[in-house]
């Protein structure tokens, strides 16, 4: 079992920015509340973590994990990814550390099942798990073995930056590939392709 699923939370008004060209202000705000509340759930559904830990700056997104039983770690104002990552993972270190597997909101066709199998395919020391995105480029899912193995780097390329680092540190490297969290939510054509999962 993992010790710890950590899902990042940005904003509900600011979330997924690409998609205001087709959504207005009140839609992009009830999606973004959709894909976290339909994320939290699977995971909590999953079994195969023992926390899990919201980091956010969203006192809706906060409130609503504290609600559901899990840990709401109320992020530094950043801006940034990696460093709202950096924040949470230095708390899991220094809370007993353990595995912990990063889960994005914006993986509409994510099931139970998916992190289910992920879970499966996770070293036991020393390592990494990494999903990219469908083209090879992004990542949608990391995994480490501790919370200290080495920084996050989300954004462009990172599947590659992260294969690097590993590298670096001699970690082992388990790329997972799965359809449904390949794919992420990111610009209208998306939306378009995916909108029945969000029904």
């Amino acid at each position: 079992m993992i010790t710890w699923a950590l899902i990042p939370v940005k904003s509900f008004r600011l979330g997924k920015s690409r998609l205001q060209e087709v959504l207005s202000a009140r839609e992009l705000y009830e999606l973004n509340r959709k894909l976290f509340t339909k994320t939290l759930a699977s995971v909590q559904k999953s079994g195969s973590f023992s926390h899990i830990m919201v980091i956010s700056e969203d006192e809706e997104a906060l409130g609503w994990a504290s609600e559901q039983g899990v840990n709401a770690f109320v992020e530094e104002h950043s801006g940034d990814l990696n460093n709202a990552l950096r924040q949470a993972l230095a708390a899991i270190h220094g809370n007993g550390s353990g595995s912990v597997m990063v889960i994005p909101t914006d993986l509409p066709m994510l099931t139970v099942e998916d992190l289910n199998l992920a879970a499966g395919f996770v070293p036991e020391q020393n390592g990494i798990l990494m999903v990219p995105d469908h083209r090879m480029s992004g990542t949608n899912a990391l995994f480490f073995s501790k919370p200290d193995l080495m920084p996050t780097a989300f954004g462009i390329d990172s599947f590659a930056l992260h294969c690097a680092m590993a590298e670096d540190r001699h970690l082992k490297q388990v790329i997972y590939l799965n359809s449904h969290i390949q794919h992420d939510l990111d610009t209208p054509e998306d939306l378009s392709a995916f909108r029945e999962c969000l029904d």
